[in-house]
């Protein structure tokens, strides 16, 4: 075993050190005092000890495997131990939920301040050295704070940490403990059972089983006819459950047999749910109320001055705008009719997932994204959620749901009624994203049965960053004053009856959908929405109305995109020199930007399709042309690299290097 010495400085690099037992590998660890570790595997007994038998005092660990960690925590103790050394502020842990980080790399600093850095083959936990007899590899890098090894360590690990969550693991604990009035042990019972994995769920099997059945009625459905479901092949849990749902209501339910009207079925579902029962057919969707009626939500198109007047009542409402205070009033609307058009595809939303391969292929969230408003308070994003509801539900639902009573098992609840109508959640803070994990795989149980779409609004302008890589961000920038006046007239517009969603979805169902009609064809990218624009021009074209200026012919977010308007500032005000280095774009910001500016302001506001990191103050961009393209600018090359952007070219879309 050898050390190799650099000319210059307090370094030195044992390479190829051969462990053969964990005592070996624990000899390193246990002189550190603070430790930032990436390891693929990782022991909540190994984290504990090395606080309790070691005398670490903070540790920051990446776990590389993209599962949920919780499963490697076998007790109540261990949870709240390790909660606490949470709590306290001397233990991050951060997962990474979208990719494997099969990286080991070990950052320790003793109390002399002397770094170590290991690099090599061992994970983080002892359970497979006493299982196995197991050999590793390290190179042992030893140096002074703030060296040029350190510094290169510091960054990959940097790098490592931009693909995790961005809430540290147990955040959701701290917040469910700090939140109930339950005792801890119970709330962290509870936590410990939840898991990405979503839960044999029968009820929700019984409600699959009643859609179908209503399916199989056809165009024709009377609210008073029966329905019935035998019970004998469901367990006891499910037969309570299903008493617990039913059996306030007008419904026979016994441990043979389950009986109702369409009707009290579909309040049930609508009182127990807070959303109502909504399937499709070939040729018309449907919806029981929550007065226990059945409604077409398809109607063949009146005369065209009746669907004229449908889409003058969609005008006026997004031409409230015109009484709030806003920097882009085009902007403001172009995101508000946007939002418009997701409320009207929602229904069809599993449609878009049968396509892409729901419970087939992983990360369909990504491609069948859900809603997320953002936008100050007094923004109109309640206010809107309630017209757009109503607009879609012939005026029968009144509202969204408050986001406050967002749970750990909401994305298992919000499935288990099997509809087809969307569910919308008005001002969640951002905390209780955590309590959304499941979220990420919200798609890879589907075997046919009805999801709903999931619509959240938010003051926070930037969502967890899984979250944000899963949804359509839509921005609402203004914000209303509050005049009477326009208060009523606000009113009176969202009350209004406006039958346009019927007229949308009898042409919208008498399309053929192609996956080929999605993509833009001047960017190549898929826009979800693009045969509901066309459907609804189709409308504007039968009512021989010319579309607002606003209408958005192509994404909102892309062509009023919030990030691109601030990359192009913080260009035009010197803040960024961008260059190319080993072929790649990278934008260097100035050092008085710190780099939670540039990550939240700058490198999350990026469209999900382009690639890229951060180091220090750089942001390294490997998608090029992509980049150009969003940015609507060309970026100079040749001898100028190095100099601040300060003059356009007009941009082509078609070929930006032209």
């Amino acid at each position: 075993m050898t050390s190799q010495e650099p000319a210059s400085g307090e370094q030195s690099l044992t390479p190829f050190v051969s462990l053969r037992s964990y005592r070996g590998f624990e000899k390193y660890l246990a002189s550190a005092e603070r430790m930032k570790v990436v390891s693929y595997c990782t022991s909540p007994r190994m984290i504990l000890e090395l606080f309790e038998e070691h005398g670490l005092t903070e540790l920051e660990v990446i776990v590389g495997e993209k599962t949920d960690f919780r499963e490697e925590i076998k007790s109540v103790n261990v949870a709240r131990e390790l909660e606490q050394y949470k709590r306290n502020g001397d233990l991050l842990i951060y997962l990474s939920p979208d990719r494997d980080i099969h990286a080991k790399l070990y950052i320790l600093e003793d109390e002399h301040g002397e770094i170590t850095i290991l690099s090599g083959s061992p994970n983080f936990t002892d359970t497979a050295w006493t299982g196995h007899y197991q050999v590793n590899c390290l190179d042992v890098f030893t140096c002074d704070p703030g060296s040029e090894w350190d510094q290169r360590a510091l960054d990959l690990y940097s790098e490592y940490r931009e693909l995790c969550d961005d809430a540290p693991f147990l955040e959701d604990l701290t917040q469910e403990l700090e939140n109930s009035d339950d005792p801890p042990e119970e709330i962290i019972e509870r936590w410990l059972a939840v898991s990405d994995v979503e839960d044999e769920n029968e009820v929700q099997e019984f409600h699959g089983k009643i859609t179908d059945r209503l399916g199989e009625l056809g165009p024709d459905v009377d609210a008073k006819e029966a329905i019935h479901e035998s019970l004998q092949k469901y367990s006891d849990k499910t037969h309570s459950d299903l008493q617990e749902l039913f059996g306030d209501f007008d419904i026979t339910i016994n441990d043979m047999m389950f009986r109702s009207s369409i009707g009290e079925y579909g309040r049930a579902v609508e009182i127990n749910y807070d959303l109502p029962k909504c399937w499709i057919t070939p040729d018309a969707v449907h919806l029981i109320t929550s007065a226990g009626t059945h409604i077409h939500l398809t109607e063949p198109l009146p005369k065209p001055h009746v669907v004229d007047a449908g889409l003058a009542n969609i005008e006026a409402y997004i031409e409230t705008v015109d009484f709030a205070e806003t920097d882009d009033a085009g902007a403001a609307k172009a995101h508000m009719y946007e939002a418009v058009l997701y409320f009207f595809w929602a229904p069809f939303v599993n449609q878009y997932a049968k396509a892409f391969g729901a419970g087939r292929v992983n990360d369909v969230e990504k491609s069948v994204p859900f809603l997320y408003i953002h936008g100050e308070p007094n923004a109109g994003k309640g206010t809107f959620l309630e017209f757009a509801l109503r607009l879609i539900s012939d005026n029968t639902v009144l509202g969204p749901i408050d986001g406050a009573t967002v749970g750990s098992r909401t994305p298992n609840t919000i499935r288990e009624p099997v509809t087809a109508f969307p569910v919308a959640f008005d001002d969640l803070e951002r905390q209780l994203f955590d309590r959304l994990g499941r979220l990420r795989n919200y798609w890879d149980s589907w075997d046919g049965k009805l999801f709903p779409a999931v619509i959240i609004t938010s003051n926070e302008n930037k969502p967890k960053k899984w979250f944000l890589q899963r949804s359509k961000m839509l921005h609402f920038k203004l914000m209303f004053s509050g005049q009477s006046q326009a208060r009523m007239q606000m009113r009176e517009i969202v009350e209004e009856k406006n039958p346009i969603y019927k007229w949308f979805t009898h042409l919208y169902l008498q399309r053929e959908f192609q996956m080929s009609d999605l993509v833009d064809d001047e960017t190549g990218r898929d826009d979800i929405l693009a045969i509901v624009r066309k459907t609804v021009k189709d409308l504007y074209e039968f009512a021989d109305r010319s579309l607002p200026p606003y209408f958005p012919e192509r994404p909102a977010e892309w062509e009023h995109d919030v990030g691109r308007q601030r990359w192009l500032e913080a260009i035009e005000r010197n803040y960024v020199r961008i260059k190319r280095r080993n072929d790649r774009f990278v934008a260097t910001f100035d050092s008085d930007i710190t780099p939670y500016e540039i990550n939240n302001s700058y490198l999350h506001n990026l469209p999900k399709h382009i690639r890229a990191r951060r180091a220090h103050n750089d942001v390294w961009i490997t998608s090029d042309e992509a980049f150009e393209q969003w940015l609507q600018r060309e970026i100079p090359t040749g001898d100028g690299l190095g100099s601040k952007i300060k003059s356009y070219l007009p941009f082509s879309r078609h070929n930006p290097r032209s």
